[in-house]
């Protein structure tokens, strides 16, 4: 949290001006763990950590890219041997989205956006 999630919070608040970055997570026990919970109650005003139901249905619209991606990397059937091949591999696939999908999850992300 230090090394990565602190810094960026810091970019945001620095760079657009924004009160308290949010910090969302699905609640998993991973994200509950002792450790990560002391890092908020130590830093209560650099993130706010918005609550989230354990197990509640995923709302965020890039999971339907990330699995998009994920899917079309799998019907490859070639295994990536490390990390830099599979970013080589979802790199490759990225480039193959057609314009009118990503303009189709842009759209949908104004459902997100939009205050009118």
């Amino acid at each position: 949290m230090d090394d990565q999630v602190l810094p960026f919070s810091q970019h945001l608040h620095d760079e657009y001006a924004l009160v308290t970055p949010i910090f969302q997570d699905d609640n998993s026990t991973v994200h509950r763990a002792g450790r990560i919970c002391d890092w908020f109650d130590e830093h209560p005003h650099t993130l706010f950590h918005l609550d989230w139901h354990a197990k509640s249905p995923d709302l965020n619209p890039i999971e339907n890219l990330w699995n998009t991606l994920e899917q079309q990397v799998k019907r490859r059937n070639q295994y990536p041997r490390n990390l830099v091949d599979l970013s080589d591999q979802i790199l490759s696939e990225w480039l193959k989205l057609y314009a009118t999908y990503l303009q189709n999850f842009v759209d949908s992300l104004r459902i997100f956006t939009d205050s009118t």
